[in-house]
């Protein structure tokens, strides 16, 4: 069996320089590094994972808690965040909670969690004193944890801000009763309150409208799940019992995906007649016809910037942890037909 030691002495280098070089340690100068490297793949050596576990107290092991599997922006994300761990030297240990605020109880308190050096939990279900607690003793990163800014570590999507943009988007185009579709009313008074992804982005189209000096009625806000099968089934009950909107804001692409259809079964012309808008960005969107006008988010920046925070709690020097950090993630309006009148 092939040693470090064995390596060091291909190299003629030290143990200690040898290990440093295949850790990435910016200690040791490019050139020896290469001859480090070098010698290990000549030799076949493969580093000892269970001893340098041991030695530096971490198993490059992270958790990444998404809310579904079967929805596609989390999907994405969690393949973005599996990409750059690896990159980083990190495993990615994926679970989906299905919303379910008992099954974040339990993975924080599981096994699973305690082997991870860090964890990234996405779309929590709650405002958990459990949550909390869980971040003073392990690296922990939120996004979209809502109500949690100031205790921990948090990455929000830009809930508010892009669904009113998506909503000044569709009047701009012409739209004067804007549906919004995928959450339940959120009256004017409460909008303070919103503490959802849902809520929020209820008040971000709602905002929108008001700013317009459009109509925001209970009425025009038709709950579902976020799902295209649900989305499509919502959309063909509103299709039976009106017809009388030009524009539909949905809270996520799959909502809005599962619209679409619905309209072009019931003979309704997409955008000429009504002009329909997402939130997400997914990729499938480019290849619908029309393709789906939508605010985007990058899973690529999301996983960025949470892998970011996460890495900055699990290498910080010994000593007082850092205050927690939020981060509010970009967006973009992509113009894919859907929502676009010409």
């Amino acid at each position: 069996m092939v040693t470090l030691d064995d390596v060091a002495a291909r190299a003629g280098v030290s143990r200690m320089t040898a290990s440093n070089a295949l850790r990435g340690r910016t200690v040791v100068r490019p050139e020896t590094a290469c001859k480090v490297i070098a010698a290990a793949k000549e030799l076949g050596y493969h580093p000892n994972i269970a001893a340098r576990q041991l030695s530096s107290g971490r198993t490059q092991v992270i958790g990444l808690t998404v809310a579904d599997f079967d929805l596609i922006f989390p999907a994405a994300l969690a393949a973005a965040v599996s990409d750059q761990a690896q990159a980083l030297g990190y495993q990615v240990i994926v679970q989906q909670t299905r919303f379910s605020h008992d099954f974040e109880r339990r993975m924080l308190s599981s096994a699973t969690s305690q082997i991870c050096d860090g964890t990234i939990i996405c779309w929590p279900s709650s405002v958990s004193a459990e949550m909390e607690s869980f971040a003073r003793t392990h690296p922990l990163v939120l996004l979209d944890g809502f109500g949690l800014e100031g205790r921990c570590d948090c990455v929000f999507t830009p809930c508010t801000d892009g669904m009113a943009a998506a909503a000044r988007h569709l009047i701009g185009h012409g739209c004067r009763r804007v549906l919004t579709l995928g959450g339940g009313y959120l009256p004017p008074e409460r909008f303070d309150d919103a503490g959802t992804s849902e809520q929020r982005r209820v008040r971000g189209a709602a905002e929108g409208l008001l700013a317009a000096g459009l109509p925001y009625r209970a009425d025009d806000v038709y709950p579902c799940d976020w799902t295209r099968e649900a989305g499509y089934r919502r959309m063909r009950a509103i299709l039976d019992e009106r017809r009388d909107f030009d524009g539909v804001c949905c809270l996520n692409d799959p909502i809005a995906i599962g619209a679409l259809k619905a309209l072009a079964e019931a003979g309704v012309r997409v955008p000429q007649d009504v002009a329909v808008t997402g939130f997400d960005g997914v990729e499938d969107g480019q290849y619908l016809t029309p393709g789906l006008t939508s605010v985007a988010i990058d899973p690529q920046e999301a996983a960025r910037v949470c892998l970011e925070l996460l890495m900055a709690r699990i290498e910080r020097d010994a000593g007082r942890p850092p205050a927690p950090r939020t981060v509010d993630l970009g967006y973009r309006l992509a113009s894919r037909g859907s929502g676009e009148r010409t």
